[in-house]
């Protein structure tokens, strides 16, 4: 198989547990760890993000997904342009409209298009250019950073479920995220006809927690059945959403048998 596989880091992981699990990924061999940006975790995604850059030295690093609205563009691009100077390189981000239950209690007003123009603002401010943007979510007067321009791009994907979120990838992303579905071959190839980015798949998956996920998988053979059928369907990576270390340890037999 050519797909690479990663983890995402388990929202239920303590904080004082953090820089163990992505040590063993990268003790593992995975490819990449996915930290999640999300209100139920018990860390906070960037704090977790320096924190394994600085206790790791060859996995990549994702963050995301993250929303537009919690930090403002000019914020993450400060945050981003730091890290990917920082660790030479190891850094991607995903970008998705947020989950808008959670964003309602903020007091966060959404737009359709805030996910498209963050990755415009994004791209021009983590390049050290000064950036004019104006937008329906965003207005952007003349921002330039004082960050030093990373000599390697920050990869931006965007979230996709519906084919809304697959085409707005198509337009502006790097590369695309998202979830197991049956029918995300059929997908891949209806919007990747023109135009083929990298593409990342995520898969929950717990041995014992029935409370993780509602559409998990259980089993290393279920696991593997579906990492099988994204390979051949042209996806490059899998992401593996797993909760417990038990459940890193049995996925980390994946990879070894790579």
């Amino acid at each position: 198989m050519s797909i690479r596989i990663s983890a995402e880091l388990s929202h239920i992981c303590p904080l004082d547990e953090v820089i163990a699990h992505a040590t063993a990924m990268e003790t593992h061999g995975f490819h990449r760890v996915w930290i999640p940006d999300t209100v139920v975790s018990a860390w906070e995604a960037w704090m977790a993000a320096s924190l394994i850059l600085q206790h790791t030295q060859r996995i990549q690093v994702g963050l995301g997904v993250t929303n537009p609205y919690t930090r403002h563009p000019v914020v993450v691009a400060q945050m981003a342009a730091t890290l990917q100077t920082y660790s030479g390189g190891r850094l991607a981000m995903s970008l998705g409209k947020g989950i808008g239950r959670f964003l309602d209690k903020a007091g966060v007003t959404q737009h359709d298009t805030a996910v498209e123009e963050c990755a415009t603002i994004l791209r021009g401010l983590i390049a050290g250019e000064r950036t004019t943007f104006s937008g329906q979510a965003f207005q952007i007067d003349a921002m330039l950073l004082r960050t030093q321009p990373p000599h390697v791009p920050v990869p931006l994907y965007l979230a996709a479920i519906g084919p809304n979120g697959w085409a707005s990838a198509m337009r502006v992303g790097d590369g695309v995220a998202t979830v197991w579905g049956e029918a995300l071959a059929e997908t891949r190839l209806k919007f990747m006809a023109e135009r083929v980015i990298p593409s990342a798949v995520l898969i929950p998956f717990a041995q014992s927690r029935t409370d993780f996920f509602a559409r998990r998988v259980s089993t290393l053979e279920d696991l593997q059945q579906r990492v099988e059928v994204l390979d051949t369907a042209g996806f490059d990576e899998v992401i593996v959403a797993y909760a417990e270390m038990a459940d890193l340890r049995t996925a980390a037999q994946l990879v070894q048998s790579l």
